[in-house]
């Protein structure tokens, strides 16, 4: 069976990070069966998760992941139905939400200290069930939290006044949901693969317990509530 290795389920949501929710979210919306376990840093195949196995193969990178399913699952969301302008629009919303409001996400959850307060306690329970020794962990956290603020700053968003980040934030966020408009799901009526993407990333802004400015414009735009309802209730309405 696939193996899905992620960090595991975190505020309410299946993982901590929204690239494993994603491809989660995309093995949800093309039935295909599969399992998760917690994956180890160290043995990642790019020192990232998710990957997933298959067999003997292992595959990294939530990109190369759902290409190579979908090539083994036949297309199961079709789309092959997309011509030129679709695919030009989704991979336009792909970089919306990959290159651009995830590097805000990650700002929200890691860079100032009251948020990273609410993230500490998840990010020790994951280490701690791992094959860290229990009192190398404190440590392993402080120095992710570095690794991340450095990614962070090296971007360009760790840079910028708290104000001017919230500012970036909503600009994306009125973004999405203008280019979601009053369709049911971001291409068309019915989901695809930017689906995966964009929920995972909606959902990590709007359901995790960090209140900022961001997240309050994604609860004020009824058509994203909707969408991440209509997501959640249709591929995460498991027992």
């Amino acid at each position: 069976m696939l193996t899905v290795y992620g960090f595991g389920p975190a505020f309410g949501l299946p993982d901590t990070s929204p690239f494993v929710v994603k491809v989660q979210t995309w093995l949800q919306m093309a039935q295909v069966a599969y399992r998760n376990e917690r994956g180890d840093l160290r043995k990642a195949p790019k020192k990232k998760l998710p990957y997933v196995s298959v067999g003997n193969r292992i595959i990294a990178d939530s990109n190369h992941i759902i290409d190579y399913l979908e090539e083994r699952h036949g297309d199961p969301l079709n789309e092959r139905r997309f011509g030129t302008r679709e695919r030009a629009q989704r991979q336009a919303l792909k970089s919306l939400f990959e290159s651009d409001l995830y590097f805000i996400a990650s700002y929200l959850r890691w860079w100032n200290d009251d948020d990273f307060e609410i993230l500490k306690p998840v990010l020790m329970e994951m280490f701690a069930a791992s094959s860290l020794p229990k009192f190398a962990v404190p440590a392993v956290v402080a120095l992710v939290r570095r690794q991340v603020r450095n990614q962070l700053d090296a971007q360009g968003t760790g840079r910028h006044a708290r104000e001017e980040v919230y500012a970036m934030g909503r600009a994306l966020v009125e973004a999405a949901s203008d280019m979601l408009g009053d369709k049911r799901f971001f291409l068309d009526d019915k989901p695809s693969k930017i689906d995966a993407t964009a929920y995972a990333m909606l959902a990590g802004l709007t359901a995790a317990p960090f209140d900022n400015p961001v997240k309050a414009c994604a609860l004020e735009r009824p058509n994203i509530v909707d969408y991440c309802n209509r997501m959640r209730d249709t591929y995460w309405a498991m027992g």
